[in-house]
């Protein structure tokens, strides 16, 4: 939205309430040529009809902002990026249906490698014949720990 239309849009609202208790939308008439174009037929009407000649004037500045087309709004670079990057994740994540690993797992630890989880930032192994092992940071067995149930502590 063009600063001269807010602007222009608030002076007209402003001048419409002190001169003949009108009250307008100043973000509608800023944004929809149709409510603009009805405000500036008022704002003559009234300046005729009562001598407010400064209404006139404000009317022709609407009309004049108005008439100018509005840039479509630029995005910014990074936000650009970041959109893209998220489609293509949406995109590229195998499903369980296409025989992908689960939805939110992540991809598959290579044996011997560790990962941390995203959601708990502990680690955990994926050595076969390792047993229930998480890897937290005080290293114990979660099967012979009585402090947990399952993996849950």
């Amino acid at each position: 939205m063009s600063p001269d239309r807010i602007a222009t849009a608030a002076h007209v609202h402003v001048l419409l309430r002190r001169k003949t208790g009108r009250v307008t939308d100043t973000e509608w008439m800023a944004i929809n040529a149709d409510y603009a174009a009805e405000i500036v037929r008022f704002c003559r009407e009234k300046a005729a009809s009562d001598g407010h000649t400064d209404l006139a004037e404000w009317a022709d500045r609407l009309e004049r902002v108005m008439a100018v087309p509005v840039k479509a709004q630029q995005v910014p670079l990074a936000q650009k990026a970041a959109n893209a990057f998220k489609e293509h994740m949406h995109q590229a994540r195998p499903t369980p249906s296409t025989g992908g690993w689960p939805m939110g797992s992540g991809a598959p630890v290579p044996a011997g490698h560790q990962a941390k989880s995203a959601a708990t930032g502990l680690e955990s192994t994926d050595n076969p014949g390792s047993g229930d092992k998480t890897g937290a940071a005080d290293g114990l067995d979660s099967s012979s720990d009585a402090r947990y149930i399952g993996r849950l502590r």
